[in-house]
């Protein structure tokens, strides 16, 4: 594949050993835009328009507030705030309030990284699609990945199309590993709760890890 740029992160994720590569790939990426956003992106006019209308969510200003240019953050805040204030509207009865409270509510739904984190993720679905059946080292890594979050596999799920003509056995081999980790945790989760009744042994080897790692199966790093 010609796409270096989309594919070495996969590679790397893939090869890292990690509970999800996509989570692997998304932390990376978030990492990159919250560095954006506290760089670049302040002084860029189309970023600040992005931002005084989707805003930030609660996780990403808070990593942004974290970071080291206050004054560039104080900048994009208070441009979104002027444009928060902008679109209040004062309601003359209880209709109009409902109303308002629904407008509010999606506006403060939305995250200009997020957004963005997710578009870039939906390029790496299917880029994975694209490397199954054309790489023809990757189908061997790929089964011998710990799988993934449930999220990601359902991200997935919806990129098998890209696959084209591998698209029937790539199904089959997400669906396969996606089963088999989760049983496997699955089945350690259990060995790790029967550790507690007196009647059974003690759980040994990964047991011992299998609540954070069913933890991220279902929620994701």
């Amino acid at each position: 594949m010609q796409y270096h740029i989309q594919t070495t992160p996969i590679w790397d994720a893939f090869r890292s050993g990690g509970e999800c590569p996509l989570c692997a790939i998304y932390l990376r990426t978030e990492e990159r835009l919250v560095a954006k956003y506290l760089n670049e992106a302040v002084m860029e006019p189309d970023e600040r328009v992005a931002v005084n209308k989707r805003g930030f969510c609660e996780r990403h200003l808070n990593r942004l507030y974290a970071g080291r240019n206050k004054l560039g953050l104080a900048l994009q805040l208070h441009t979104r705030s002027e444009k928060l204030l902008a679109d209040m509207c004062r309601p003359g009865n209880a209709k109009a309030a409902k109303k308002e409270a629904e407008r509010l509510r999606k506006s403060l739904s939305t995250c200009v990284i997020c957004d963005t984190a997710d578009e870039m993720m939906e390029r790496y679905a299917y880029t994975v699609a694209e490397m199954y059946r054309q790489e023809s080292e990757f189908p061997a890594l790929f089964a011998a990945s710990n799988g993934f979050c449930l999220r990601h596999y359902a991200l997935l799920l919806d990129y098998v199309s890209h696959a084209k003509s591998a698209a029937e056995s790539y199904a089959k081999a997400l669906y396969d590993l996606e089963r088999t980790r989760l049983s496997e945790v699955s089945s350690d989760l259990r060995a790790f709760a029967d550790q507690y009744d007196y009647r059974a042994s003690r759980a040994a080897g990964s047991a011992k890890d299998a609540l954070p790692k069913m933890i991220r199966k279902l929620l994701g790093e």
